[in-house]
């Protein structure tokens, strides 16, 4: 839907920046001056451009210094607002988060993916921007700093992104390069080694060309070595021919062999092999079933296993049902072991009860709630209402006339008396002796307050034995029945009377194992009767069978008897044999039976063999004196001259070869890879350069007053004509003209590519160190190029420009003021 969008910044809205905190700012479509003291945040608003527009800084290595996170808001970020050519406008909305931050991209307020991005800011960088769209002090006072050949890599590496840094790398390799070889150097290691090159062939060749008597002992060894060398090939003949005659010595027996087994004794009858297994199997089988016992015997039944057989039968229906009802007995068992554990159980806790409380009878049982009653003693408060009746009456009676009196006096006695009957009652009821039914229950001796507090506990013990006496009788009960299964078992011969234990089923799953083990075998032997006779018969029919066999094969080929139909197919095994061994030894042979064929007898050529090796001794005994003898030349030729210095020279010769060799191949290498970079890089621009060159030229023509008119540049230098047609190198320029011209050259680019990307020029107060006219010229620039690229330029200095292109900085906030 878009291809390249051409943007134009007019807002920018901060969250949290730095200083910056909830603000707003407007900009010129064209130009636009930031005026502000130091600290007033203009270089901060400039960071919150690029950080929108390509990413936050980092909290890594030293890029942490470059965050604006703010110190007094947790937002950090805010949106740049830029306007299209159709009046449309873009927003670029960034905020904290992973990476380099959240962004989001909206098109007249309706969210569009952030891909879109790339058509406002292009392929560009972060590092691209800074390095084509920003202008601040420290890239422009970085010029003052570096020498001429820095000076000149720095201005020929505008005009491709990227650039400088393979600019640089082209410069070192060349560097590198000329290190190792110069055309007309003394020191570089390649020039060194040459020049002892050609003094070491001097000093060979004089010494060659001085010794004439090292040259005839020469001579004569090149004979004597001709000599040698044909010697050494009769000798290498003799040699093969000795161990050819050797190999044929060793393959004589072999040979011997190969001829007998030629003619092997053949038989008029030949077996053939499917005969022979029959009658060797039949034979085999033969002699097997004579051998082999008709009888297959299975142990009978002793008399105990009779007995219990017997048994079976006659009380077979009893012993199913015992067998079938085995898992009653075991869960008799159960519960009776289940009804013990329990009973232990109940044992404990009473016999805990007792530890836990020594007053405690076996013999006690609880008392009943009028027992109880009868136990609880009569308060004070009861006793003492017939005193108060008393002393209430006698009060009455001296206040009273005498009628009344006389009722009170009588009422008083009535309550003395009534006072000693309750005494004398409760007299009687707190002697314990009084209470037949606590000799009974088995409280005796035992106070009312511990028989009162025993109560929980004995309700509790008789709980318990309430329990024993159940588990007991039904252990009993069960016991009952295990009486009658053992009566039944011991009738049934299942257990005897020596049987003392109770576990019922195991002996049950032993008796009727051994029964089935009995009844199997018993099985078994009826079964072996009629078997055995089966096989009886069955073995003598197979017997004549196989007889019948063997003489119908035997009487196929006309042979007596089994003895001469063996020995007959031994002689046709060992004729086959032979036959085998004939082709083996011809297989091993090989090419050498016809060598073998030529000698009548073994001692032929053994006597070949010993002249073989005669001739050997003679040759090697040749070849010994030659080589003494070329010994004898080569200590002349070493007598005649010091050999040693000629030797070390063709020794350095050696090695200087190899070192010139490898500085070549890395002078070459370095010298290829420079050029290679360079001529990449002229490609890369040579579309681009001219109308950039024709700019810049027109924008140093104007910062300089006219003073200079032309800029060239060469595959190596940068030259600048002046208004007067003098012809100037980039490092003869002054410093403050050498910035004005990297300064035209960085605009030029960047106007240059406005078709690939057209981003605001940010420029933070870069020309400090430029005098009134200087600057002057700078602000004209700004106005010509605003008319095709955004400029935004921030200054400390109070600007002679238009009041509507000024916005000033004052303590944090945007103040638009009129300047006369």
């Amino acid at each position: 839907m878009y291809w390249r969008i051409v943007v134009k910044l007019v807002e920018a809205k901060v969250y949290g920046f730095g200083k910056w905190i909830d603000q707003e700012f407007n900009f010129e479509s064209d130009y636009q001056v930031i005026f502000g003291s130091n600290e007033a945040g203009k270089t901060t608003l400039l960071n919150f451009i690029k950080s929108i527009l390509f990413g936050f800084a980092s909290a890594r290595g030293d890029n942490k210094y470059q965050q604006y996170k703010p110190k007094n808001s947790s937002n950090y970020g805010g949106e740049l607002t830029f306007e299209a050519k159709d009046k449309s406008h873009w927003t670029v909305k960034r905020v904290d988060g992973k990476g380099n931050g959240e962004v989001t991209l909206f098109h007249d307020g309706q969210v569009v993916p952030d891909t879109l991005m790339g058509q406002i800011v292009g392929n560009f960088t972060k590092d691209d921007f800074e390095n084509t769209h920003i202008f601040d002090d420290q890239s422009i006072l970085s010029i003052y700093s570096l020498d001429e050949n820095k000076l000149e890599t720095e201005i020929m590496s505008i005009g491709a992104v990227g650039s400088k840094d393979w600019l640089k790398a082209a410069d070192n390799l060349n560097s590198d390069a000329e290190n190792i070889y110069r055309p007309r150097g003394q020191k570089q290691p390649l020039v060194v080694k040459l020049k002892r090159r050609d003094k070491l062939l001097e000093e060979k060749a004089e010494i060659e060309n001085q010794q004439t008597a090292y040259q005839r002992v020469k001579d004569q060894l090149s004979l004597v070595n001709r000599d040698f060398d044909d010697n050494e090939r009769l000798l290498k003949q003799a040699d093969e021919a000795e161990d050819s005659l050797r190999n044929l010595d060793k393959k004589w027996s072999r040979y011997e062999q190969f001829q007998k087994n030629k003619h092997p004794n053949e038989s008029s009858i030949q077996i053939s092999n499917d005969d022979w297994e029959e009658v060797l199997k039949a034979n085999q089988e033969l002699s097997t079933l004579k051998e082999t016992q008709t009888t297959n015997k299975v142990s009978e039944l002793n008399n105990v296993e009779k007995n219990i057989l017997k048994n079976y039968n006659a009380n077979k229906s009893q012993l199913d049902y015992i067998r079938n009802q085995k898992f009653e007995l075991q869960n008799l068992q159960f519960h009776r072991d289940d009804m013990n554990s329990k009973l232990l159980k109940v044992d404990t806790q009473v016999d805990q009860l007792f530890k836990n409380h020594p007053q405690l009878a076996e013999d006690m049982l609880p008392l009943t709630s009028g027992e109880l009653d009868q136990l609880t003693p009569q308060t004070n408060s009861e006793v003492n209402i017939p005193l108060i009746i008393c002393a209430v009456a006698i009060v009455l009676a001296f206040v009273t006339s005498n009628p009344l009196r006389f009722l009170f006096i009588v009422v008083a006695a009535l309550s003395v008396f009534w006072y000693w009957y309750q005494k004398k009652n409760l007299a009687a009821k707190n002697n314990l002796a009084n209470y037949a039914f606590l000799k009974q229950k088995g409280y005796e001796n035992l106070s009312r307050e511990t028989i009162i507090n025993l109560q929980e506990t004995v309700i509790a013990l008789d709980n318990f034995h309430t329990s024993q006496r159940g588990l007991v009788d039904g252990i009993k009960s069960i016991e009952v029945d295990l009486n009658k299964w053992r009566k039944i078992l011991l009738q049934l011969n299942v257990l005897d009377e020596s049987y003392k234990s109770d576990k019922y089923n195991e002996q049950i799953e032993k008796y009727f194992a051994e029964l089935d083990q009995i009844k199997a075998k018993a099985d078994l032997a009826q079964q072996n009767q009629a078997v055995t006779q089966e096989m009886a018969d069955n073995k003598t029919q197979h017997l004549a069978e196989l007889k019948t066999k063997i003489e119908q094969i035997l009487a196929k080929y006309k042979i007596v008897n089994l003895n001469s139909f063996v020995q007959i197919h031994t002689q046709q095994v060992e004729n086959v044999r032979a036959v085998n061994q004939f082709k083996q030894d011809k297989d091993f042979l090989g090419s050498d039976l016809a060598q073998l064929q030529k000698y009548p007898d073994r001692e032929t050529l053994s006597n070949e063999l010993s002249a073989a090796v005669a001739k050997k001794n003679e040759l090697s005994d040749k070849n010994n004196q030659l080589s003494r003898q070329m010994g004898s030349l080569k200590e002349q030729m070493q007598q005649i001259f010091d050999n040693t210095q000629y030797q070390r020279i063709v020794s350095e010769l050696a090695q200087n070869q190899e070192d010139i060799l490898e500085n070549y191949d890395e002078w070459l290498a370095e010298k290829l890879a420079s050029d290679w970079i360079k001529e990449m890089l002229n490609i890369a621009t040579e579309n681009r350069y001219p109308k950039m060159i024709q700019k810049a030229t027109q924008y140093f023509a104007l910062l300089t007053d006219n003073n200079y008119v032309k800029i060239d540049f060469n595959d190596k230098d940068i030259m600048i004509t002046s208004a007067d047609k003098n012809l100037f190198d980039v490092h003869e320029l002054s410093k403050a003209t050498t910035i004005q011209l990297y300064l035209s050259l960085r605009l030029a680019f960047v106007t240059e590519i406005s078709d690939l990307i057209k981003l605001p020029i940010l420029i933070d107060d870069a020309f400090v160190d430029f005098d009134i006219s200087r600057t002057e010229n700078v602000f004209k620039l700004i106005q010509e190029i605003s008319k095709s690229n955004q400029v935004i330029y921030v200054t400390a200095n109070e600007p002679k420009v238009p009041i509507d292109h000024i916005l000033e900085l004052q303590g944090g906030e945007e103040i638009a003021e009129a300047y006369n």
